[in-house]
């Protein structure tokens, strides 16, 4: 889980693909939105297969695809990120922990986080 603030740089996110993490929760700021220099990162994880959650770091905040500029959660959803909304960073780590360990069945990840 890596908490997302303004001029973030997209190394954090080399460093998840590196250690071949299953997934990543981002806390984001405002809706779900990352600085423009992390997109590259997520397109990453992404293109591998590795979920990429998020969340809003604000504590009534709700992450959703709303904005489409660059590093908008718009863009963010439409490239494959998955919106956890209305629960915090914390309990999204822990429902991505159980969808990526359920035994038989794999879990459609997306409906999942609904």
């Amino acid at each position: 889980m890596l908490k997302v603030y303004a001029g973030m740089e997209v190394d954090l996110l080399d460093v998840v693909l590196a250690c071949k993490y299953d997934g990543v929760v981002l806390e984001g700021l405002g809706q779900g939105n990352v600085p423009p220099t992390v997109v590259k990162g997520i397109e990453s994880l992404l293109e591998r297969g590795i979920p990429v959650i998020l969340v809003s770091r604000c504590f009534n905040g709700i992450a959703e695809g709303v904005y489409g500029y660059v590093g908008g959660g718009k863009m963010l959803e439409d490239l494959g990120a998955i919106f956890a909304t209305g629960i915090n960073g914390q309990k999204a780590r822990l429902k991505l922990l159980i969808g990526l360990n359920k035994v038989g069945t794999p879990l459609d990840l997306k409906e999942f986080f609904i």
